[in-house]
Parts: structure tokens; sequence; C-alpha cells
């Protein structure tokens, strides 16, 4: 080893640098060794002090497995206040979501948007969402909303009257669980879609069953609905079809809910159709989507679209999820409260059903106060 002392040293000095060299040679391997002692075969014992020492403590709610912790956090801790590291964030409670910041003219320009993969699996995701999202933004940043499902953004109306009105607003809601008012707001939303066919049993006890004879063509006597609503000639009465069209034309003059049926087939509660209309398909564009396809309001159509949006909340009740695993029509329900007649969202006891349910279709819907549920239906007739 070569020595640094000046030439002037004494015989001491330079014995007690040669002493030291001997110490320096010995005790170099251990050196070398404490980095990965500490990093890539941590003792159980060290882990702990360890995450106290990266500073990963408010990380380890959502990174249960310490080991984990250790290995994945320091990463995090260099990306955090990125996209990466809000992407690497959600990937520990097992989401992704793409960042949406607002456009840098506004005043809110540091308030994001999370525009997520799927609706959350249970409502106590949302905490753990809430969470490790302010966790892992810039120190400046909110997390104001996050997506998925049902998005109806705020229309911009600044300058202009309309900045106090609603359409200033976005869709969601705020939750307790993640801070109220103060925290981010959440709208999830899912479709749920089914083609049904109604069965000469539910058309005749509905009392718009018509005979089909074979021909497709109807006479007056044969229509289940007073002569002065039809508004089809004779020759339309008397075209393939008019049966079908007739009994479709019928049933969407009655209106109806849409009821949700728990596992014990105990109804949960019941959203007025917001379309409940007889349609035509006009190819992959229409006003009406179901199934993949368009359709739009039409005399000649020989299919009804019955279509409901749950709010935000609807079958939630008390906070315990209902759960529902069959919808039908309930056509022609009204409230039994006169004093509502507009009534959206009926629970079991708010709604007089003067007939069965038709036109039943498995669901398999869990309500929450975050989520909108929209079932459409398509109505076919025997």
């Amino acid at each position: 080893m070569t020595s640094l002392l000046p030439i002037n040293s004494t015989p001491l000095e330079r014995a007690l640098d040669l002493t030291g060299a001997d110490i320096a040679d010995r005790i170099a391997p251990g050196v070398d060794a404490i980095p990965g002692w500490k990093l890539v075969t941590p003792q159980p014992s060290l882990a702990p002090w360890l995450v106290y020492e990266y500073g990963l403590g408010a990380l380890s709610p959502f990174v249960p497995n310490v080991f984990e912790l250790l290995e994945d956090g320091i990463a995090w801790e260099r990306l955090r206040g990125t996209h990466a590291g809000m992407a690497m964030g959600l990937g520990f409670v097992g989401y992704s979501a793409e960042l949406v910041d607002p456009p840098a003219r506004r005043l809110a320009w540091a308030d994001y948007q999370l525009m997520f993969d799927r609706v959350r699996d249970e409502r106590a995701d949302l905490p753990r969402l809430a969470g490790i999202a302010q966790l892992s933004q810039p120190v400046r940043s909110r997390f104001r909303r996050g997506v998925h499902g049902y998005d109806v953004p705020a229309a911009e109306c600044s300058w202009a009257r309309l900045s106090g009105s609603i359409v200033g607003d976005d869709s969601g809601v705020h939750v307790e669980a993640t801070g109220g008012l103060s925290g981010p707001k959440w709208s999830y939303g899912r479709t749920h879609e089914a083609e049904v066919t109604l069965t000469q049993a539910e058309l005749e006890a509905l009392g718009i069953w018509i005979a089909d004879d074979g021909s497709g063509s109807l006479a007056w006597a044969d229509l289940p609905v007073a002569w002065s609503t039809v508004n089809d000639t004779w020759a339309d009465l008397g075209s393939a079809g008019a049966r079908v069209r007739q009994m479709a034309a019928a049933l969407g003059g009655m209106g109806a809910y849409l009821g949700f049926y728990s596992s014990g087939g105990a109804l949960t509660g019941a959203r007025l159709c917001r379309t409940f209309a007889q349609v035509d398909p006009t190819g992959a564009a229409g006003l009406y989507t179901l199934l993949g396809q368009g359709w739009t309001p039409g005399e000649d159509g020989e299919a009804l679209a019955a279509i409901a949006l749950t709010d935000f909340g609807d079958g939630d009740g008390t906070g315990i999820t209902a759960r529902a695993i069959e919808a039908g029509l309930l056509v022609g329900a009204t409230p039994i409260d006169p004093g509502t007649p507009g009534k959206l969202w009926l629970g079991p006891g708010e709604i007089h059903t003067p007939f069965a349910a038709v036109g039943r279709a498995p669901v398999d819907i869990r309500f929450g106060e975050t989520l909108r549920e929209r079932v459409g239906l398509l109505v076919r007739f025997t």
C-alpha cells in the first residue's frame, strides 16, 4: 500500500501508518458487504428499521409485505410526484388509471382526475385509491375525481352567466370514507344489456296479445287498442310484421319501471325507464345503443327498447350494498304515494304493480353510492 505521509514524517508516524493499512485491508470486505447486507438479503429483524430509514412507513398500509415494500418502495420514492410514480402507486393496490391534468388556463390547474381501468371492486377500495393517489401525487396537486364507465364532464362556461349553473359541475359523488366534500369525487358506471322475448302468457297478462294466423296481417278487430289510437293505414295492417308492430306500439304506450330482484326473488327496488319505446334498427349509429346496435324510435319497429339508469346510491340502502341477480319490466307500475308521481327510484313498499314482472333477465349488480347502473333490454315479441 502506498503511503501518503510526507517525507519529513517521523518513524512513529510511519509505523502507525503501516499499522492502519493492515487494519483497512482486513475490514474492507466487511465495509463493502454492508450495503448488500441492508438491501440484498436483509434480516427480518432489520426490515422495520430499514422501512423507517427510507421513510416508507406511509406506504406500508398499501404494501403489507415488508420485503416487497423495501424493494419497490425505494423505486417508487424516486418516481413520486410524477405520472410514472402515480402509475406505480396504483399498481400497489391492483389498479391502473390514466392521469388527466386540467388545462393550464384553468384556475384549478393542479386538480387532476384519474380515469380508472375498471369500477372499484369493493367500497373499501375507495379509501385505498384516494390514499395511494395522495401519496404519489406532487405536493402542489389535488386528486379531484376518479372515473370509470360514467363520465359527464363539466361544461366550460367561464366569463358567462352560465358559469354559476349546473353545467359547471361534473358527474360523481363525494363519500365520507374518502374525506367527504374535501376528498375526491367518484363517478363509476356499468352497463348491462340483454335481449328478451315476451311469451304469449306474458303478453296475454298485459292484455296486448294478438294471435298469429300465419299471414302476419291484421284485421281491425284484432287490435288490442282503441281504433282511434292506431296510426297505420289499412294497407299497413295488411303487411307482414303488422302484428308484432302493433304489440310493440301497445306496450310502448304503457310505460314501465325496471325492477331489480335479489337472490331470494324479493324486489330490491325499481327505477323508472328513461327509454321505453318502439324502435327500428339503424346500424352502428342511432339515438339508442343496445347490444352493439344503433336504434331509433319508429312506428315500423318490431322491437322495443327499455333502458333504465340508476342514480348514485339507488339500492344502496343504509350503507349495506344490495345485490340484484335479475331484472324485469314492471309494466304500468306507479308510485303508491300519489304525491310523488314522477319519483324515479321506488323501494319495495313504494311501488304499485298491476302486472307481474315480464321479460326477466339475469344480471349481476352490486348497488353502491358511487355507481350508476345502466340496464338495457331489447324486447322482442313471440
